[in-house]
């Protein structure tokens, strides 16, 4: 895997075997759909970050990524990933659902492995999300996931503002309900 853009465009990403990353086309299209929003900062917070690729993207981009993960081999590979270029990216080792802030994010990417409970995730993901961010979720489509449905039945502040659709990948953009 390779970085797409931004100042370490090209950048070799290992990758763990059991990992997937999301596909180069996802990413930029969630990178270009990011620009259509107007957040209050560039703060990126990755909650399951796997090989780190996104939050390694969103550095190479120009924002501030936090990246989570609990996965000691996944969280050894962004570390070697991160000093490979000479990044002092933000790291930590957790479990996404457990992980506790004051600092609430303006873009939060979630993509957990794909048989995770997503109601649990977005109800810790809305309470991380600053007022006017976005969240975006990457799920399977096989899985036949309805966020909206998830949200309303939970009770989760959020709404699904777009949808897209990417092989077998799909791509939903949250925002606060209340906006």
């Amino acid at each position: 895997m390779y970085l797409t853009a931004g100042q370490f465009k090209g950048t070799k990403i290992e990758v763990p075997s059991d990992v997937k990353p999301t596909l180069s086309k996802v990413r930029e299209s969630i990178f270009n759909m990011l620009m259509q929003y107007e957040v209050p900062d560039n703060t990126f917070l990755d909650m399951f970050s796997g090989s780190g690729i996104m939050g390694l993207e969103a550095y190479s981009r120009g924002y501030r990524p936090l990246l989570l993960e609990i996965n000691k081999k996944n969280f050894d590979t962004i570390k070697k990933n991160c000093s490979k270029i000479s990044l002092s990216i933000n790291i930590i080792k957790t479990d996404a659902l457990k992980f506790k802030s004051t600092d609430k994010y303006s873009i939060i990417y979630i993509d957990p492995p794909w048989a995770n409970d997503y109601s649990n995730i977005l109800k810790k993901a809305s309470e991380l999300l600053n007022d006017k961010g976005v969240i975006f979720v990457e799920y399977d489509k096989i899985r036949q996931l309805d966020i909206s449905e998830i949200l309303n039945k939970s009770n989760i502040p959020l709404k699904m503002i777009k949808s897209k659709k990417y092989g077998r990948c799909l791509i939903d953009v949250l925002q606060k309900s209340y906006l």
